[in-house]
């Protein structure tokens, strides 16, 4: 046999090794997490006696890692190269050994391996958890071992390969033979091939213990086809460890001098017990080990975290960020990856009698069924928590049945957002059950799960009982008409609900129809509505006492729809909102809704973005503000309102335009609205994107804005003003004293424009926002800019992102802003230094001492944010400071990819 089919065969083994799982619940996998780190060659050591050749195979591993990547060190890297390998006899390779061991039901039989597993698994925890669908493949039949629903434990490492082209061979395919293909849905896979003494295998390695469920299962003559999904264990089968170095190793702690540790029911912070240098001695070969204590140099109050001699799983970043601010009352743990271990640590601060949190983030996670019951067992015992968001988590029907039983308990929590997870009819089933019982719960979001008819009809039930929700979100589910018509059934009962989100539930006409009799507030968008819908809503619309606001965006209103519903504006005295963005509106339709708005006095926002009401529906809408006095803010978005203006679009962006008409035709919708705003005195927000206007619609813009008294924020963005545009604004501002919003972003204004508006700027004392992005300003455009800002005391945000801008604009600012009370300034990184580098960190009001900058001052002098030049997920490679990255931490999840701090390295 040549080599390359040895590896072939030793690979096809190791997938297939399935058939050696037992069935049975052993006792969880433990023991080594309280040893200290010690190097391979020691750990070797303790295996000679059932693998005799191992230390050849140590020496080959140890010098194929000599710069380990993702931060490993050379003997955790060695460990898990050394676990990849084969040799003859097969019986005696490390793999085939260790998942005979982990099979076995006599743990004593892991004791050898427990420096070994502890440095395995150290470097296995370094890597990040992968969510994918893997696949293992055994010529035997072993469905009778998997029967549907059924939740197994596979208990050895588990090799998968990620392409199952891999299962081609013959060996595989030979149809007169049984076989049984594995598809499994894993989500903490490790990636191990940099690591692998086979880089280049396409493969991915499952952790010991880890437990699935059968999801499904198909059987074609002799091939079986098994499909498991891999859920949370209650408790972990694989204890899990404290990432640590060796002594004179690097790690990503070892930087870590004063870790703090917390341990969670003690009164007294007792450090974690250790070997001590006697006991370590004592076990031969082990004489010349330095003794490695886990006790850290500082300890946690009892005011700052209750303690508990049971927590072993550390996390050291979270339990910093957690006892930094022991009081605080908002705590954002958002996108940090943190896994079912990391919620018992979250859920000892929760316990804590003294706890004065009443909001925890923790969107963007993974945690699953057992790390909620932790958060449900704390849940139970905390008395101030008001406000909790598990969004985008994993948590399943064990999660939620944990958390229903301490939803009927807690008396406290009034906010809970568990969007985007995996929750079905079942756990809707669980969750109604609580809603029964528990009477302080007033918003709850179950946003893009998997609720369907069913869980519709659990909820139905729930709410003609329940009395305290107020808001409810369903939003991307699938519950259908059908579903609605439970939902109506209950609202007719219900008498607090006032919001119900169901977007995206393809209700059609058929459940609107049910649905139009009761809901007070409705959010119906993505719902193909069509204007025979809106016939019915509008029916009921206009005798209803209660509706306050109606969304309807991206359904199929069109002209007629619109028709209907200005009947409802004529009539209706509650409606404040009514939203109909992408409804195929046109002129007609505008026409309707102008008419409805002179005599409707209490609508006070209209969207009617992305729809096409074009110039003569801006006429239509024209006189019905003239004579409006409720109406404070009108969306007007991509509607063809403009026509151009007087000048050639000079168009240099990035982005695709058609071949437009850039002749010198006046922008009369525009000239319409300027109208309108010298009389209307109460509209406060305009928005005008997308419009095509050019430099005679702000023209009539700025005569109109000189003689309006009430207007605050006006968006003029991905227009086609220029220069002379910012002349007919500088007079505007000159005059105008409402306005402290202006959005000019996307535009053409460039120095040109920047001049013009300088006058204005050093003299107007009500603007306070201005976007000026994306408009080709240079550096001699922001001299024009400093000019102004060296008098104006009024303006605090001012966005430059995608200009221009070179080093000497960025000098010129970070001067004028050392006198100037502005609070944020954007301006894009790639103009000013197009040659940074991932290492290379700018921007800031002052220099800052990177070092030595406390986080108070750091906050009082960031006041610059810039784009970053690398993606947030590569920031591990930046040498960020402890102190700075608390900072970072508490920047909202959403706002991560777009806007950082950056800072001088000095």
């Amino acid at each position: 046999m040549s080599e390359q089919e040895e590896i072939i065969a030793d690979r096809e083994s190791r997938i297939a090794d399935i058939e050696h799982e037992p069935h049975d619940f052993l006792s969880p996998i433990s023991g080594y997490e309280s040893m200290p780190l010690v190097t391979l060659e020691i750990a070797a050591d303790e295996l000679i006696g059932f693998i005799p050749m191992i230390n050849n195979y140590v020496s080959i591993a140890k010098q194929r890692c000599k710069h380990p990547p993702n931060g490993l060190t050379n003997d955790e890297a060695a460990a898990i190269i050394l676990y990849s390998m084969g040799w003859k006899p097969r019986d005696q390779c490390l793999y085939y050994v260790l998942n005979s061991t982990l099979r076995s039901s006599n743990r004593e039989q892991l004791k050898p391996w427990y420096f070994y597993l502890r440095l395995f698994l150290n470097g296995l925890f370094r890597l990040q958890n992968i969510s994918k669908t893997v696949y293992r493949c055994v010529n035997k039949d072993l469905s009778h071992k998997y029967p549907m629903g059924k939740i197994i434990v596979w208990w050895g490492f588990s090799l998968c390969t990620t392409v199952l082209n891999t299962f081609q061979s013959e060996h595989y395919l030979n149809p007169s033979s049984p076989r049984t293909l594995f598809i499994i849905e894993s989500h903490s896979g490790k990636d191990i091939r940099q690591h692998s003494f086979f880089p280049s295998i396409d493969e991915l390695l499952l952790m010991a213990g880890t437990s699935f469920q059968v999801i499904d299962y198909l059987h074609q003559e002799n091939l079986h086809i098994i499909h498991l999904k891999e859920i949370d264990s209650i408790y972990p089968l694989l204890q899990p460890v404290h990432i640590l170095s060796i002594p004179g190793s690097t790690s990503l702690f070892a930087s870590d001098k004063n870790i703090q540790f917390l341990s969670v029911t003690s009164r007294s912070a007792e450090p974690m017990s250790t070997h001590s240098e006697m006991e370590l001695r004592s076990r031969n070969p082990m004489q010349n080990v330095r003794s490695f204590s886990l006790q850290p140099t500082t300890v946690l109050s009892e005011s700052a975290i209750r303690t508990s001699s049971s927590l072993q799983f550390r996390n050291p970043r979270l339990e910093r960020i957690i006892s930094a601010k022991p009081n605080k009352s908002h705590l954002s743990l958002s996108s940090m990856e943190l896994i079912d271990q990391d919620m018992e640590i979250v859920a000892c601060c929760l316990s804590r009698d003294d706890t004065k949190l009443i909001s925890l983030n923790l969107e963007n996670n993974r945690a699953g069924g057992s790390g909620t019951k932790y958060l449900s067992n704390a849940l139970i015992q905390n008395k101030v928590l008001t406000t909790l968001n598990l969004k985008n988590n994993h948590i399943d029907i064990q999660g939620i049945e944990q958390l229903s039983y301490a939803l009927q308990q807690n008396t406290a929590l009034t906010m809970l957002d568990l969007s985007q997870n995996q929750i079905d009819d079942n756990g809707v089933q669980c969750l109604s059950y609580a809603l029964k019982h528990n009477a302080t719960l007033t918003f709850l979001s179950l946003t893009d799960n998997d609720v369907g008819v069913q869980g519709a009809q659990c909820l139905s039930e729930a709410l003609q009982q329940n009395t305290a929700l107020v808001s409810l979100s369903l939003e991307r589910n699938h519950i259908g008409h059908e579903g609605v018509s439970y939902l109506a059934k209950a609202l007719l009962i219900n008498a607090t609900l006032k919001s119900c989100n169901l977007k995206q539930n393809q209700i059609k006409d058929e459940g609107i129809q049910n649905l139009s009799h009761t809901l007070r507030q409705n959010s119906a968008k993505n719902n193909q509505i069509t204007s025979e819908g809106i016939e019915q809503f509008s029916d009921v619309l206009r005798l209803n006492t209660a509706l306050s606001e109606l969304y309807l965006d991206c359904n199929k209103v069109k002209n007629e729809g619109a028709k209907y519903l200005s009947v409802v504006l004529r009539q209706n005295k509650t409606l404040a909102i009514l939203s109909l963005a992408s409804n195929d509106i046109k002129e007609t339709g505008a026409l309707y809704l102008g008419e409805a708005l002179r005599f409707n006095s209490i609508l006070n926002v209209l969207n009617l973005s992305s729809n096409q009401i074009g110039e003569i529906g801006a006429k239509c809408l024209k006189d019905a503000l003239k004579r409006n006095h409720a109406l404070t803010t009108l969306n007007l978005e991509n509607n063809q309102i403009g026509s151009g203006g007087y000048d050639t679009w000079q168009n240099n962006r990035n982005r695709a335009t058609s071949n437009l008409d850039c002749s010198k035709i006046p922008d009369e919708g525009i000239k319409y609205l300027s109208d309108a705003l010298q009389y209307n005195r109460t509209l406060q927000t305009l928005i005008l994107t997308s419009n095509e206007i050019g430099n005679t619609g702000v023209e009539h813009l700025s005569y109109g804005l000189q003689h309006n008294s009430s207007l605050t924020t006006l968006v003029l963005a991905f227009n086609r003003i220029q220069h002379e545009g910012a002349q007919y604004l500088r007079d505007a501002l000159l005059k105008n004293k409402t306005l402290r919003v202006l959005d000019l972003g996307y535009n053409d204004i460039n120095e040109r424009g920047i001049q013009y508006l300088n006058g204005a700027l050093q003299q107007n004392k009500t603007l306070t926002m201005l976007n000026l992005c994306c408009n080709h300003i240079d550096d001699k455009g922001v001299r024009y800019l400093c000019d102004a800002l060296r008098n104006n005391k009024t303006l605090t945000n001012l966005n430059l992102a995608g200009n221009n801008i070179g080093e000497k604009g960025v000098k010129l600012l970070r001067d004028v802003l050392q006198y100037n009370s502005m609070s944020t300034l954007f301006f894009n990184i790639y103009s000013a230094y197009p040659e940074a580098g991932d290492d290379y960190m700018y921007g800031t009001t002052k220099d800052i001492q990177w070092p030595k900058c406390s986080p108070a001052s750091l906050r009082d002098q960031a006041t610059i944010l810039i784009r970053r030049t690398i993606p947030w997920r590569q920031r591990s490679s930046l040498p960020v400071p402890d102190h700075i990255q608390e900072i970072i931490d508490e920047i909202p999840s959403g706002l991560r990819p777009l806007v950082h701090f950056h800072f001088h390295k000095t």
